[in-house]
Parts: C-alpha cells; sequence; structure tokens
C-alpha cells in the first residue's frame, strides 16, 4: 500500500492542525489563569502581611503612648503633692454658657 504524501490542502490533515492548534490555545489560556492566580494570591499575601506589621507597630505605639501618659500623670502628682500646690480654684464665670446667661440676666434687670 502506497500512502499519498501529506499536502496542506487536504481536508484532513487541515481540520487535525485546527483541532491541535485550539487545544493548545486552551491549554495555554488555562496556563495563563492560573499563573495570574498564583500572582493575585502572592500579592494578597503580602499586603496582608504588611499590614498585620503596621498593626502590630500601632499597637506598640499605643502602649508606649499610656505609658507616657502615666508616666506624666505620676510626676505630675508627685510634683503637687510635693510642693503642696493645689489646683487654682475659679473666682468666676469664665466664658462659656456661664457668661452667657450672666449677660442675660443683666439686660433683664435693665
Amino acid at each position: 500500500m502506497d500512502v499519498p504524501p501529506l499536502q496542506l490542502t487536504d481536508r484532513g490533515f487541515l481540520w487535525t492542525l485546527h483541532v491541535y492548534f485550539r487545544f493548545t490555545a486552551g491549554l495555554l489560556l488555562a496556563l495563563l489563569v492560573s499563573i495570574a492566580g498564583i500572582w493575585l494570591e502572592k500579592q494578597t499575601l503580602e499586603l496582608r502581611r504588611s499590614t498585620g506589621v503596621q498593626h502590630y507597630h500601632a499597637e506598640i505605639l499605643r502602649s508606649w503612648l499610656v505609658r507616657r501618659r502615666l508616666q506624666a500623670e505620676r510626676l505630675t502628682m508627685d510634683a503637687l503633692q510635693t510642693t503642696e500646690i493645689s489646683a487654682p480654684v475659679p473666682t468666676g464665670p469664665t466664658g462659656g454658657t456661664a457668661s452667657r446667661r450672666g449677660a442675660a440676666r443683666e439686660r433683664q434687670r435693665r
């Protein structure tokens, strides 16, 4: 049996080539989608890791600030106790609603 040589105009050969091309294109597309998914997951994990570190640093700063405020309060109380200075007592209205009420009463008296 003699097999005729393949020719590019052969219908079966073109159909087979078309099927292989579509199969390869589908595999390549699936591969590209999976690579893009892996890249996105890596980016997401990196961002989560960096926000976790930022939250950790913010918590450290908050605790440092609380310690400094407590230390300032303790030092202030110690200074007030050692010098026996009391807080000044207000003698009259110092603005705000109290002074406005007093002004309204003065207008009513006139």
